[in-house]
Parts: structure tokens; C-alpha cells; sequence
């Protein structure tokens, strides 16, 4: 009997066991996501044009904008009728705050967005930052996330330095031949001068904040020497006061294009001497 008895735990056992082995342990991984803030602190300063307020198109022929000077703290600018300036600060994590606002005592009833700029950057918590092609954009948002205001800066520094002008209209231009041919951009200052091949030129630049990549020459004045090859500068002359926007057509070449988007003078970069 206890022989008996000890077959059926045996086999009870080899029954049992497996079954208890079978089981698997659930491991559940924890997965850690890390939030990597970037600092855009550095794209802050400069020039920005207001696009929108309150998710509505700023339009109008005094464009409001503001300039940030980090260096300073300090901005100021334009909301549309009054001059304001103030201060701003920044801190982690994509915060900015503006302080201290005073505006001129400007009456303008056909000032739409003066009222929605002032409150906007009362209650502006945070920014964020993207490029879209050679425009910035940062928004401007309260402390509850939502956007306030966009404001938007052209990023055509693309064009500053000196340029050889390689192709007027359809016509290449040989530097051999014509090396003097140039032009000196400085975005900055929005001013450009240079030389037709033959006389010296200077003028203006126009940057327009409705258009994408806009770029014009405004107020061209030459010398007025006389040229052994007159079509040509006048040609160049004529291309240059068509141009309407810029963009690089590759490593150091710049295309002109005409308000059609059709190209009228091609630039390349001179590298500087050292």
C-alpha cells in the first residue's frame, strides 16, 4: 500500500510540477522618455515683422514689428499706430517676458491691431521658434499654451558679401572679361554697391514681409562713365531694378528672379581674401 501510495504522489507530482514551471514571469520594461528642450535663445534677436494676432493676418501699410536686443534686454517698435519699447527677458525652458511697455499717445482709429499687439505681449509666458525656408517665425504663446502672436523675420543674410555677376538675363558673363562686374550686399544695412563693368553703382534694398524671399533694389545711381559695352550695363541695370526676390541655387550661387519667378542675373560668391 505505501508502495502504492508513493507511485500516485510520484505521479501527482510529475503532473503538478510542469504545470507550476509553465508559468512565466510578465516583465513589464519601463520605457523612459527623455524631453529635449532646445535653446532657441540665440534666434531671438533681430528685426520681426507681426504676421498675426489672435490668429488673424496683420495687414496694413505701417507694418507693426518689433527689434529684440538681447544683448541689452531691450526692445522696441511698432504696433500698427504707436511707437513701444520696453524690456524683455528670457529664462529656461522657452520663457520670455515683456516689462516696462510704454507707447506714444498716437490716435489711430484705423489701427486695428494696436489694442491686440499691447495685450499680446502683456501676456506672452513663452516662444517657440521654426524656420520655414529663408523666414523665421517665433509664437508667442500665454501661460496656458495657447498662441498669441507670430511674428516673422527674413533670414536673407544668405545674400550678404560679394557677388560676381556670371549671367545677365541669358547672357553668361565671362569674369575674365568682365571681372569688375560685382555687386556688395549688406542686408543688414539694407544697401547695396558694386559695378556695372564700367560705371560704379549704389542703391537700396527693399525687403517685403508679405512675400517669401523678397528682395529689391530700390534708388540705383551710376556713374557716368563712358562704357565700351553700354547694352551690357544697360541690360544689368534693367535686370537688377526687375528683381524681385533672391534664392541660392546652390554653394555660393545666388538666382535673381523677376516678379514672374523668371531668373535675370545669377551670382556667385567671391571668396574673400585672406
Amino acid at each position: 500500500m505505501k508502495a502504492r501510495f508513493l507511485i500516485i504522489a510520484l505521479i501527482t507530482a510529475a503532473v503538478t510540477l510542469p504545470g507550476c514551471s509553465a508559468k512565466k514571469t510578465a516583465t513589464t520594461a519601463k520605457t523612459t522618455t527623455t524631453t529635449t528642450v532646445v535653446d532657441q535663445s540665440s534666434l531671438v534677436p533681430g528685426e520681426w515683422t507681426i504676421a498675426t494676432v489672435n490668429g488673424k493676418t496683420v495687414t496694413g501699410d505701417e507694418r507693426p514689428y518689433l527689434t529684440l536686443e538681447q544683448s541689452t534686454g531691450r526692445f522696441y517698435g511698432n504696433n500698427g499706430c504707436n511707437t513701444i519699447n520696453g524690456d524683455f527677458a528670457l529664462s529656461s525652458g522657452g520663457k520670455i517676458k515683456f516689462s516696462n511697455v510704454i507707447a506714444t499717445m498716437r490716435s489711430c482709429p484705423d489701427a486695428p491691431f494696436q489694442h491686440a499687439i499691447n495685450v499680446a505681449l502683456d501676456q506672452a509666458a513663452t516662444y517657440s521658434i521654426a524656420d520655414k525656408g529663408h523666414e523665421t517665425y517665433m509664437t508667442l504663446k500665454n501661460s496656458h499654451g495657447t498662441a498669441l502672436m507670430v511674428i516673422r523675420k527674413h533670414n536673407m543674410d544668405f545674400l550678404n558679401g560679394t557677388w560676381q555677376v556670371t549671367r545677365v538675363g541669358s547672357q553668361t558673363i565671362d569674369p575674365n572679361e568682365n571681372p569688375e562686374m560685382r555687386l556688395v550686399i549688406d542686408v543688414a544695412e539694407l544697401r547695396v554697391h558694386g559695378n556695372t563693368g564700367c560705371n560704379l553703382l549704389n542703391g537700396s534694398l527693399l525687403i517685403d514681409p508679405d512675400k517669401t524671399n523678397a528682395i529689391q533694389f530700390h534708388d540705383i545711381a551710376t556713374t557716368r562713365r563712358g562704357c565700351d559695352k553700354p547694352q551690357l550695363e544697360t541690360s544689368f541695370l534693367l535686370a537688377l531694378e526687375s528683381v524681385d526676390a533672391a534664392k541660392q541655387s546652390g554653394k555660393d550661387h545666388v538666382d535673381l528672379l523677376d516678379e514672374d519667378g523668371q531668373r535675370v542675373i545669377t551670382l556667385k560668391r567671391v571668396a574673400e581674401s585672406k
